[in-house]
């Protein structure tokens, strides 16, 4: 049996998390509470937000004996997919053999700590000091979305963790 594990930053990554083991018939579990595993054949999926450089799934991930078993680890972020897919962040921070998928989150500065709001102040200065011409299509949605609750949030993207679990993770 499958096990699903999430660290959570603004909601996405556990509403992810919950609807993935809805489809797959499973409980998934807090990252922070990761109960035994039972059966270190069976498939193992963690997923969590990504801030900065920094990924929670990937540094629990590396950080594990996992033996031979199964693992997909899931970013979910602001940054747009067909760049975070092109970038691949998680390609040197999960041992290889890990599967790695990128999901598009949810960023709500209503509820964001004032700290996390003077760090997207930063980037965001930073990004409009460029000139327009130099800004990527990331940048510019950084821009467009700064200081607006902002929801990507797609669950038919879980279509390709599901196809993996079923198939390459079994």
């Amino acid at each position: 049996m499958v096990s699903v594990l999430y660290e959570s930053a603004y909601g996405s990554t556990e509403q992810y998390a919950q609807a993935l083991a809805a489809r797959l018939g499973v409980t998934a579990a807090p990252l922070a509470d990761a109960p035994a595993v039972a059966d270190p054949h069976d498939p193992l999926v963690v997923l969590s937000h990504v801030h900065g450089p920094v990924i929670p799934a990937a540094s629990w991930v590396s950080k594990q004996d996992l033996g031979g078993r199964p693992v997909a680890v899931c970013a979910v972020g602001m940054t747009l997919l067909d760049v975070a897919r092109a970038k691949d962040q998680l390609k040197d921070m999960v041992p290889e053999g890990v599967a790695r998928f990128y999901l598009p989150g949810r960023l709500s500065y209503s509820t964001m700590s004032r700290k996390h709001r003077m760090i997207m102040w930063g980037i965001i200065k930073a990004l409009k000091a460029r000139r327009e011409a130099d800004r990527s299509a990331n940048d510019q949605a950084m821009i467009d979305s700064y200081d607006t609750d902002t929801d990507h949030v797609d669950l038919s993207e879980l279509d390709a963790v599901v196809e993996w679990v079923q198939g390459a993770g079994r």
